[in-house]
């Protein structure tokens, strides 16, 4: 078919001219043989300290629980999740899904086996890649950014309480970012003549200690060789990452207008805050800078996010809230809280249109927690939403034996939203009931 004049390819204007805020999927972005198919996007999304489980013949099960009752399509959402139930048809519960190797670990380790399932109850040395940045590694090459990387609290913190959520192929942990104003900059902000002389001094840095470890390998015995290739592999990456970013500074970011983001909050104003968190990964979805994000919403022990039910006037932190045994009014107010700006984030993807579909429709969203009752690492809360034309199928509970490994279901992703993927940490199959 030939192109006519007002046919438009929808990368040549993210590339060429840049786009606002609210551009709209315009149908001479698609025509005849030249049909771009959705991107794929993935969320992974986190909170700390599990969930309130009072017994099903309870007065307060459907008050304060976090699991439906019932499974199937059938199941009575607790009113805890009022927020997302509009959109019922379009999300799935998960329940009793875990890490095997970790469910007689310390719970406050979750954040940092969540999306890898490594057995790390020992040591740390076998942490691996997490699923975030698997499948980044299959639809993240066309973008600015491979993946997004975020969280409430910031940098890395320290093994077992960690502070990111995200782990590269050898099992390192990627500093995740909290800052509203700078996440803002980098992804659509002026690169300034300091970032572009960085990048190329760090090129001629890397150069060189790729040339002489490369002579000093030679010389060392075995172990020591493996070592050295062990580091060589990590500044590989880092030698792939400059890279990439000296390719993108010739390529005009995305125009943005920010008049309605307030990048001046910080999580002493924990609603606002992790609303504009929501907003920026929203929007790097919607301009095409990323298609794979990560957001810890607090970090366990992890200071002021601690304090973040002071949101709603509790005086005690989640902390404190999450190691209650009978009145779960209060961990159920703040767990309705952090589960309201979710179902706001899946709104929001949900209400931007990409050609015949939603935002929603093209994203995968993975959003729990390691622990629940009482910190114990089993029977995860977990919520999927979204990926209608990845092939995800929602409206229902899903409840599972302990002996199904969460990884299970990061195999399912992996093939539906990145590539194909045999295993993936210690999976046993796939999970086929989340596809339509």
């Amino acid at each position: 078919m030939k192109q006519k004049s007002w046919h438009l390819n929808r990368r040549t204007i993210l590339k060429s001219l840049g786009v606002t805020m609210a551009l709209p999927w315009l149908e001479c972005m698609s025509w005849g043989s030249d049909l771009e198919p959705p991107r794929n996007r993935f969320f992974a999304g986190f909170f700390a300290y599990g969930v309130p489980m009072p017994l099903d013949d309870a007065s307060d099960r459907l008050r304060n629980g976090w699991f439906p009752v019932g499974t199937g399509k059938n199941y009575v959402a607790p009113a805890m999740h009022e927020s997302i139930m509009p959109l019922r048809d379009k999300i799935t519960f998960l329940s009793g899904l875990s890490h095997p190797s970790m469910r007689s670990t310390s719970a406050h380790k979750g954040a940092d086996y969540f999306l890898t399932g490594a057995d790390i109850l020992k040591t740390y040395d076998k942490q691996t890649i997490s699923i975030d940045q698997h499948v980044a590694r299959s639809i993240g090459q066309d973008t600015r950014f491979e993946s997004m990387v975020l969280s409430s609290f910031g940098g890395v913190n320290r093994p077992y309480r960690s502070s990111t959520l995200s782990f590269d192929r050898a099992g390192r942990p990627i500093p995740a970012l909290n800052n509203p104003a700078e996440i803002f900059r980098r992804m659509f902000g002026v690169t300034t003549d300091t970032e572009r002389n960085a990048l190329a001094s760090r090129g001629s840095v890397i150069d060189e200690i790729l040339g002489e470890a490369r002579d000093l390998n030679l010389r060392l015995g075995a172990n020591d060789q493996r070592k050295m290739d062990e580091y060589l592999n990590s500044v590989r990456e880092l030698e792939k990452m400059t890279a990439r970013a000296v390719e993108w500074q010739s390529t005009p970011k995305s125009k943005v207008d920010a008049q309605h983001l307030d990048l001046s909050l910080n999580v002493t104003s924990p609603r606002e805050y992790l609303t504009v968190m929501y907003d920026l990964m929203a929007l790097a979805f919607q301009t095409d800078t990323t298609r794979v994000a990560s957001f810890q919403t607090a970090c366990e022990e992890g200071g002021l996010t601690d304090r973040f039910p002071s949101a709603l006037g509790l005086a005690n932190s989640s902390h404190k809230l999450s190691h209650e045994k009978k009145d779960y009014d209060d961990v159920a107010k703040y767990l309705s809280f952090l589960n309201e700006m979710h179902a706001n984030f899946i709104h929001k993807l949900d209400s931007i249109q990409e050609g015949d579909s939603t935002l929603l429709d093209n994203t995968l969203c993975f959003y729990g927690c390691a622990t629940s009752k009482t910190h114990q690492a089993t029977n995860y809360p977990i919520i999927l939403s979204g990926g209608k034309n990845m092939g995800f199928a929602h409206g229902s509970h899903l409840n599972y034996s302990d002996e199904i490994p969460l990884s299970n279901l990061f195999v399912t992703i992996s093939n539906q939203v990145g590539g194909p993927t045999e295993s993936f940490a210690d999976s046993t199959a796939d999970i086929s009931e989340v596809l339509g």
